[in-house]
């Protein structure tokens, strides 16, 4: 999990010279790619430090999607008010963008606590409930073993049935389960195939996360791919995730990239939290498409 984002709130409190950023050097020479891949390329709304709106005017012009990192629940101005979604409504429009919305991380579907995964299932229902003006392709959902404490989970089967009666209670409170994705953090996405099937969710496969924890991505997309509606692209440096792509290994990243080329028409999101991480992020992703055309 990224622990150093900034929240909606705290974002409203900066005045950074986002007209600056916009009208550099650097930023004036990003390549445009929207409608240029079979998927939907994407970025997270914090990569420049400012809040969610000049985010948004700031990608617009490069990606198809934007990913709204709404990463923490707490607090009533925690989630953007009716006013800011509907000014993202206007820009989804003015620049032909769609939105995922990364649903927060602080609250835990599979606690052992009863009263904990309660919260769980209001505090996501408010983030879904409020956020569904947008039309998100899909609302992506943490599935760690990991409770509010930060322990893990020793029984592996407790963890699934817990965290599969709180997807229940979603289902059963009415967000549809065919708009929500979960994304593998310290498991392989295969660890939670069964929750998504019984439920008639899809997976959001981490990459990055894959990476940082030693484990094959060329495995897991050859096996899963075709049951994912997101991918979450980043790079990994001495541990640290969340960097920009161009920490992937060549022969890491060709046959990744080549396999979404090829058979992935869902959204991938450079998960990146700077100009600094997102701008070779996007210059990677633009030259592996120019060499295979």
């Amino acid at each position: 999990m990224v622990r150093d984002i900034m929240t909606v709130r705290q974002t409203r409190q900066l005045e950074a010279p986002v007209r600056s950023i916009m009208n550099c050097e650097k930023t004036r020479k990003l390549p445009a790619m929207k409608g240029m891949f079979p998927f939907r390329l994407g970025t997270t709304s914090y990569i420049i430090p400012a809040a969610i709106i000049p985010n948004i005017r700031f990608l617009g012009p490069y990606v198809d999607e934007v990913e709204l990192v709404l990463f923490e629940s707490e607090g009533a101005d925690s989630l953007p008010s009716p006013a800011e979604i509907e000014e993202m409504r206007h820009l989804a429009a003015e620049f032909d963008l769609v939105y995922n919305v990364h649903l927060p991380t602080d609250v835990f579907p599979g606690d052992e606590d009863p009263l904990l995964r309660d919260r769980f299932q209001q505090r996501t229902l408010r983030f879904i409930h409020g956020t569904s003006p947008l039309d998100p392709t899909v609302f992506i959902l943490h599935c760690e073993g990991a409770n509010a404490a930060g322990q893990r989970s020793t029984d592996l089967n407790a963890w699934m049935n817990r965290t599969a009666e709180s997807l229940e209670k979603l289902v059963h409170d009415g967000v549809d389960p065919h708009r929500i994705a979960l994304e593998n953090l310290e498991h392989v996405p295969e660890v939670l195939l069964p929750l998504a099937e019984h439920f008639g969710m899809s997976l959001c496969m981490d990459i990055g996360h894959l990476l940082r924890r030693g484990h094959s991505p060329l495995d897991q997309i050859q096996l899963l791919l075709s049951r994912c509606s997101m991918v979450h692209l980043h790079g990994v440096r001495e541990g640290r995730d969340h960097l920009g792509i161009h920490w992937i290994p060549e022969q890491t990243w060709d046959p990744i990239y080549r396999a979404l080329e090829q058979s992935f028409t869902g959204g991938v999101s450079l998960e990146v939290f700077s100009l600094e991480e997102l701008i070779p992020s996007l210059h990677r992703i633009y030259a592996a498409a120019k060499s295979s055309i």
